[in-house]
């Protein structure tokens, strides 16, 4: 199945985070659209990423339901949700 952005906004209109995750989205510099569909390795992009998958964490989403909404492995969200250092 195809990743479809009209579909994502659908949902996540209707659970009622479009505008937490497009503000989030939007202080990094990025589009909703680029959060959703733009480059992996784009550091923009994987900051906004990290900012909004955090936020979510922080709101009681599991990793999986995050990756479930943004189409994306769970491994990845996993990956880009912990810290960095040692």
């Amino acid at each position: 199945m195809p990743r479809r952005f009209t579909t994502f906004v659908r949902n996540i209109e209707a659970i009622g985070l479009r505008s937490g995750i497009e503000s989030r989205a939007l202080k990094s510099h990025v589009s909703l659209r680029d959060l959703y569909e733009g480059p992996n390795r784009a550091p923009s992009i994987a900051a906004a990423r990290r900012t909004v998958y955090v936020w979510l964490l922080s709101q009681g989403k599991g990793i999986n339901e995050i990756a479930r909404l943004f189409d994306r492995a769970p491994n990845g969200v996993f990956k880009l949700t912990q810290k960095k250092g040692g």
